[in-house]
């Protein structure tokens, strides 16, 4: 074994053999002892080998474990004994993809009936750990290992058969008991030994690589990669376990009800896009375009239409490279005025409404009519929370939502769903990381953010706007016009140093030229010269160091910073602020959760967290404690820091018999 300098330890087995009731020899003798040690043990890797990947179907068929230097495969009967194990809040378990084999300890059957055994214990997640030192790095386990240590022992798939529909992990382990039993166990225990080394190794570069935290001398105390892991990382593991283990109940009937609708206005799209097809092409009036085809876009927009191509395809086995009509060519050309574009941007985006929600959620209901998403802790690079099978971050928001597809996420009977979204969120944590007191002094008095940048920038009066804002589009008069081109202009601008807008998207979005767009971002900047400040000192850290930190000190890599090509050190520079600001609110939220689940107020008050979309938090609440769990749900989300932040935050929401019906 190379790049380890140890031995890995011979494989011990437990349980019964294949086809047969009674103990390996010795195993029943062996497994007490091994108990014992287990019960002094304070780190322990955990892994399953399972009959799928459902968390709320499937089950384990044997569990692996390594600790010390030694290492066993269990026959997942032998779960049963670990309750007292698992309830050891002292005890580490350290896992890969944690939540799943934690989901895995829960389903565990006893006699063909669930145990719910919980872990109790520090979940401790190893992909989470290599996240947060190689952000561009895949972080599954056999890639871990051999990234960190040079040892690999190959994929389940490419050991014991391609996992398919017809051929389920179940049957493809039933297969290997009986054609290869030692080389199964020996696979698992690998699992568990490669798991605790992964670990051993993560932990000694989290614990010498420093960070830069807002919480360096008050708790929680953030020096290290390993602090920020440890202290807010691991709890929110298992807060997020609790969120993806309680799902959120889906009313068939509402998705059923949407689709007709959706399925007219899909095909009124692909009529619009078709007429507008033979239109350029000039073909006969029946003629249709697929919108999927790579080859009949690129006939369309670049040689009909002639739209200037970005990229070129990679060229695939054969080489041939051509000019790629991607989602990023879509919307460039779609900013910058193209209907063809945003046609087919609109149609992608409706089409995957129709399939991923109101037909899909109805795919995936468990027997209790509830989906559980699950939440990736370690794929967005500034930290932000992610969710897939299926994906409810893009869930649209209630101004978007053409199907009222948030009302088809209820609570069960005797309950309802409470919701708290953050207020402007990223402005807010600009005025405070750029201590710019006349936007600090805007927001404490209550003002709308926007209406107050309006007001400062370009002198108009705040009243004007906001009354401008309450107008119908048909009583507007050419001031209120232009009061409201203020307040979107700085709603632009704002966004724009937060995402890293340039001046031609801000320029078309607004309807001026590049050179109005860059005079109002100059003029926006003269107005906040601490935002400017900010900026600027962002892009000085992030050059002296290569990272860009967010205020608990999660940090990412931005090389593109020191390039020589100006467009990306262009990126590097919007990265360098956009990580502070938007990873920086992705702390906010975690904490918020992370203070919610150690509260307990669970337990006490029969209120669980569901769901996480971006800055906004989703309870199903028992209803006679609705209005106290409002309170203090709103109290801790708007404190979620052992101290505030210069600007006070501020979230805003209610109750409801949906998660639509919430004002």
């Amino acid at each position: 074994m190379t790049g380890w300098n140890i031995d890995v330890p011979q494989t011990e087995y437990y349980g019964h053999l294949p086809n047969r009731t009674d103990w390996a020899p010795g195993a029943a003798e062996g497994f007490q002892s091994v108990l014992n040690e287990l019960a002094v043990t304070p780190i322990i890797a955990f892994d399953t080998e399972t009959t799928g990947l459902n968390v709320s179907s499937d089950y384990p068929l044997y569990f692996s474990l390594a600790w010390g230097n030694r290492r066993a495969t269990l026959h997942a009967d032998l779960l049963q004994y670990f309750p007292g194990l698992f309830a050891d809040p002292s005890k580490w378990w350290v896992m890969a993809n944690a939540k799943y084999d934690m989901h895995m300890a829960y389903m565990a059957k006893r006699g063909g009936v669930p145990m719910g055994t919980k872990i109790r214990g520090k979940a401790v997640d190893t992909c989470v750990m290599h996240s947060l030192l190689y952000e561009d790095k895949p972080h599954g386990l056999k890639y871990m290992c051999q990234h960190i240590g040079g040892w690999s022992w190959g994929d389940f798939q490419d050991q014991f058969g391609r996992i398919t529909k017809a051929n389920p992990p179940s049957a493809i382990i039933f297969r290997a008991e009986q054609e290869d039993f030692p080389r199964l166990i020996e696979y698992a225990a690998n699992d568990a030994w490669g798991t605790l080394l992964v670990y051993n190794k993560l932990r000694e570069q989290l614990e010498r690589a420093g960070t830069h935290s807002l919480f360096r001398s008050k708790p929680p105390y953030i020096e290290t990669l390993w602090d920020l892991f440890y202290k807010v990382e691991v709890p929110y593991t298992s807060a997020l376990w609790q969120m993806e283990r309680h799902g959120i109940k889906v009313n068939r009937s509402t998705l059923e009800q949407a689709r007709p609708d959706a399925e007219r206005h899909i095909d009124m799209m692909e009529r619009q896009a078709n007429a507008l097809y033979v239109k350029d092409m000039g073909m006969a009036i029946n003629a249709n375009v697929n919108l999927n085809s790579a080859d009949q876009l690129r006939s369309w927009l670049i040689d009909t239409r002639g739209l200037e191509p970005l990229t070129m395809t990679k060229g695939g086995k054969t080489g041939n490279r051509k000019a790629s009509v991607d989602a990023k060519f879509l919307q460039h050309h779609a900013d910058h005025g193209d209907e063809a574009c945003k046609l087919i941007l609109e149609h992608r985006s409706y089409s995957k409404l129709l399939g991923t929600y109101i037909i899909g959620l109805s795919n995936l209901l468990d027997d209790n009519g509830r989906i559980h998403s699950r939440f990736n802790q370690d794929v967005a690079r500034t930290g932000r929370l992610s969710s897939s099978d299926p994906n409810l971050q893009n869930i649209p928001r209630p101004e978007n939502d053409h199907w009222n597809l948030r009302n088809a996420f209820i609570p069960e009977d005797g309950y309802d769903i409470v919701c708290f979204d953050y207020a402007q969120l990223e402005m807010r944590l600009l005025a405070a990381a750029a201590l710019e007191r006349p936007m600090i002094d805007m927001i404490h008095s209550g003002k709308d953010i926007h209406i107050g940048n309006a007001e400062i920038v370009f002198g108009l009066p705040y009243a004007d706007i906001k009354a401008a804002k309450k107008k119908e589009k048909k009583d507007l008069t050419s001031y209120d016009r232009e009061c409201l081109a203020a307040r979107a202009a700085v709603k632009n601008i704002g966004f724009g140093i937060l995402y890293g807008m340039g001046a031609p998207k801000m320029a078309h979005d607004l309807g001026i030229t590049e050179a109005e767009a860059t005079s109002k971002i100059d003029q926006f900047l003269n107005t906040y010269p601490a935002v400017r400040r900010f900026t600027e000192e962002a892009v000085d850290e992030t050059e002296r160091t290569g990272y860009a930190f967010t205020v608990l000190g999660r940090r990412r890599n931005v090389p593109e910073i020191m390039s020589r090509s100006p467009r990306e050190r262009s990126r590097g520079e919007r990265l360098a602020v956009n990580t502070q600001i938007q990873g920086s609110a992705a702390d906010v939220v975690k904490m918020a959760q992370i203070l919610y689940d150690q509260l307990g107020y669970e337990r006490d008050f029969d209120c669980k967290m569901i769901l996480q979309v971006h800055d906004e938090l989703v309870f199903e609440c028992l209803k006679e404690n609705t209005p106290v769990m409002c309170e203090e749900i709103k109290e801790l989300m708007e404190h979620p820091f052992s101290q505030d932040l210069a600007v006070h935050l501020l979230a805003e929401g209610g109750a409801g018999s949906s998660w639509g019906a919430v004002k």
